[in-house]
């Protein structure tokens, strides 16, 4: 309902003011109310309502069937009639006005309702309908049709220019002549000839589509037309007239839109609509009937270096190497498509599973061997392969893809150039769909705002030092049903599908956002150092740093309040990006830790190339250092080279007073675990 307007003419008031109340509360707009007929015909044309609800029986001299019928005569205005009772005469007077509909009194709101929808919706679809019928007449009288007129023995009589460019014969050429001579009509089915069989059919025209001449210059054309009865006297046939329309280059052009509507124009295989519509037919025909048929779905391994490397010409020449070679690969009822940049699909019928991995195995092969050459380089190509078996028991055509898309995946993770098939109950598929569970869920957070800030303290193991305490800002997500799910949940699944800078950034702003409540509330986790985690993704992200100064001034805070942790792994990773992203916020004020530093023990030359300030010892040395004379050295090592390159160190997951206390004999800097506090909601 678009808060349609209405006009109500009824000469009770108390009628009136009621039938107003009831529309509004439908939500239409009363635009006004006549209690007698020229009034309703005066406020129709200065008003112009969507639909007028009129009494047919008005007092004065002008009932509601004339004031429709006056109102008719100018404006295009749907009308319903009000009645409770009338006489058969009035009712005839009534259907002559061809109304929407009749409501009778005392009438209930759902028929009121319900009539007015109905009217307003038939209204719109008949003003559709003579809109359309003048664009189509407009349209059929542009056009210039072949006309011929024949006796009842067929002889030619007339013919105009188009139907002499039809038929490729001249009108003085034809004229007295049979028409059969020259105008040769072919059922385009059937082959049969319609001219004879149609001729003498009704009483009036009999018309025919797509019907194929070939005329006397050799061209074949398609034509629609019609055959029509001249008329003598006492209905005798004096002849007939032939209309020709040449629909040829129609019907090309609308075979050509099909065509491109339902192919991919770089590669001339179905396109992802169209074969998901084939799919969805094999689908209900395996349920119906049986059958067993194979879906492979075909990624190119490292398209995007070649497209990069290269540009998009080769990037294109390479996936019409692809369709060619599939197409080389399948039989003639298979089907194929691209369905993707780089992601083709191949449905193999009647084709059981060892059968497909062997189709499989010769495409990887094929493009394989013949290496893909541009201009003068050559790049080796491979593919990963996903497949899917189709039988009675496979799903609907959104798990089959689904399912397949997985197996592709899954191929492409374990290095690419591999056949997966799919399996339900593999580990490696059950762990995507929960990735992909998880995808869902952390949009619908981010969106909803359900993630919440922890932190963890980060105490100086020295008191009389004058170390700074710090906290590290942890994140939590808040489930549906309000249960509190743990990093190690929902992590892995966003930094495999690249949703950590999102979520980098929801942290960073809410960290701010939550110090600045801290400071104003002078509480006394605002005197500590608020440490924020980064991802690696969002060191290679330049505009994340002008949100991070851009953030923190609209809270008013000052950058020496906070330090910005990246992991050892992401830093060596993105060496050079990294060292920029830190020199940059570094010149801003903030401070850097290194995050797990020791996992990967030849990082120690990184180290002097990385402009932070804080190194954080990996935990699993910490963890047991109390126990273990190697993690004992190990955390001693690089407690000393730290302080040796004038950085302050953090140990990780101290959990016991023992652990503590050997950190303290190695003079490290600061602690972090759960003997000092496991993490806790930043706000209550």
């Amino acid at each position: 309902m678009n808060n349609e307007r209405i006009l109500i003419v009824e000469d009770e008031k108390i009628i009136a003011i009621d039938l107003q109340r009831r529309l509004e509360r439908f939500g239409y707009s009363v635009v006004g109310m006549a209690g007698e007929g020229h009034e309703a015909v005066k406020m129709a044309l200065e008003l112009e309502p969507d639909i007028i609800l009129m009494d047919i029986m008005l007092a004065g001299a002008m009932d509601g069937v004339d004031a429709a019928r006056t109102i008719k005569a100018t404006k295009d205005i749907p009308f319903i009639f009000l009645t409770a009772y009338t006489d058969e005469k009035t009712l005839e007077r009534a259907k002559e006005i061809q109304p929407y509909g009749y409501i009778l009194k005392p009438f209930k709101e759902r028929e009121l309702y319900t009539t007015i929808d109905i009217a307003l919706y038939k209204h719109e679809m008949a003003r559709k309908l003579t809109r359309q019928e003048r664009l189509f007449s407009a349209i059929l009288q542009s056009i210039n049709d072949g006309i011929i007129a024949v006796d009842m023995d067929l002889a030619v009589q007339f013919m105009n220019q188009i139907a002499e460019d039809i038929t490729g014969t001249k009108e003085a050429e034809a004229q007295g002549k049979n028409i059969t001579r020259f105008l040769n009509l072919t059922d385009s089915t059937t082959k049969q000839d319609i001219l004879s069989n149609m001729v003498g059919i009704g009483e009036r025209s009999t018309f025919f589509n797509d019907i194929t001449l070939k005329n006397s210059m050799g061209q074949t054309l398609v034509l629609d037309g019609s055959i029509t009865r001249i008329h003598e006297q006492e209905n005798a046939t004096d002849g007939y007239i032939i209309t020709l329309r040449d629909i040829t280059e129609l019907r090309r052009l609308s075979e050509t839109l099909s065509y491109q509507s339902s192919h991919d124009s770089l590669t001339g295989l179905s396109n992802r609509e169209e074969f998901g519509y084939k799919l969805g037919e094999i689908l209900k025909s395996v349920k119906m009937m049986g059958g067993s048929h194979s879906l492979l779905v075909l990624d190119i391994d490292r398209f995007k270096a070649i497209n990069e490397t290269c540009g998009t010409l080769a990037g294109d020449e390479l996936l019409r190497q692809l369709a060619s070679h599939i197409q080389t690969n399948i039989q003639r009822n298979d089907l194929s498509a691209r369905i993707g940049a780089d992601e083709f699909a191949v449905i193999l019928m009647n084709c059981e599973s060892e059968d497909t991995i062997n189709v499989g195995n010769r495409l990887q092969t094929a493009v394989q061997r013949q290496r893909f050459q541009w201009q003068s380089s050559a790049f080796p190509v491979t593919l990963s392969i996903g497949i899917v078996p189709i039988d009675r028991e496979t799903g609907d055509i959104h798990a089959v893809l689904a399912a397949a898309d997985d197996s592709c995946h899954i191929s492409k993770e374990e290095g690419g150039n591999k056949i997966t098939v799919f399996q339900a109950q593999d580990t490696k598929f059950m762990r995507r769909r929960g990735d992909m569970e998880w995808i869902g869920k952390i949009n619908r957070a981010v969106e909803e705002n359900r993630f919440v800030l922890y932190y963890q303290p980060i105490e100086p193991l020295d008191p009389s030092s004058e170390n700074q305490p710090k906290l590290e800002i942890l994140l939590r997500l808040v489930k549906e049903d309000g249960s509190i799910a743990g990093p190690t949940d929902f992590i892995p699944a966003a930094e495999r599908y690249n949703l950590m800078p999102q979520i980098d950034r929801w942290v960073l702003e809410n960290s701010f956002r939550a110090f600045k409540l801290l400071s104003d509330q002078e509480s006394p986790l605002a005197r500590r150092l608020f440490s924020i985690n980064l991802s690696g993704p969002s060191l290679l992200d330049d505009s994340l740093i002008d949100t991070i100064i851009y953030d923190l001034n609209k809270y008013s805070l000052s950058a020496k309040d906070f330090c910005l942790e990246i992991t050892e792994t992401a830093a060596i990773q993105n060496l050079s990006y990294a060292t920029r992203f830190i020199n940059r916020l570094k010149a801003e004020g903030f401070t850097f830790a290194l995050d797990d530093f020791g996992a990967g023990f030849s990082s120690f030359g990184y180290l002097r190339n990385l402009p932070v300030d804080y190194v954080k010892i990996d935990g699993s040395f910490v963890q047991n250092i109390d126990e273990s004379l190697v993690s004992y050295t190990m955390v001693d090592s690089i407690n000393s080279i730290g302080h040796v390159m004038g950085l302050k160190t953090i140990a990780e997951f101290v959990k016991s007073e023992a652990i503590r206390d050997k950190l303290i004999e190695l003079n490290v800097d600061y602690g972090q675990g759960y003997f000092f506090s496991k993490p806790v909601p930043l706000f209550n």
